[in-house]
């Protein structure tokens, strides 16, 4: 499926490194788990883009399902020729093998 068939999709693989390293400490319940070095990390990044975003807290079931209520956000409708992605996914397991 191409959702951007008429713009390139570039992503912001800095980014993506420090969601992936938060995403997890987050998870936990307190942001008090982040480091400052993350926090600093990440706050740099707002100095210089424009950052839009937001988590989708579900249930996971299958890979189909993420990337459907990725697609329902529409983000990728983004018009901006410098748009850039970032994406993070962290699944917590719980007891009895939960996803």
């Amino acid at each position: 499926m191409e959702w951007r068939p008429k713009q390139p999709t570039r992503w912001n693989r800095q980014c993506t490194f420090i969601l992936r390293q938060i995403l997890p400490k987050l998870e936990l319940g307190t942001a008090s788990f982040v480091s400052s070095e993350e926090e600093s990390e990440f706050e740099r990044l707002l100095q210089f883009y424009w950052v839009t975003g937001f988590p989708i807290q579900m249930p996971y079931t299958d890979v189909q399902s993420v990337i459907d209520a990725v697609y329902q956000t529409g983000i990728h409708c983004s018009e901006f020729p410098q748009t850039e992605f970032a994406l993070a996914v962290y699944i917590h397991p719980y007891p009895n093998n939960i996803l």
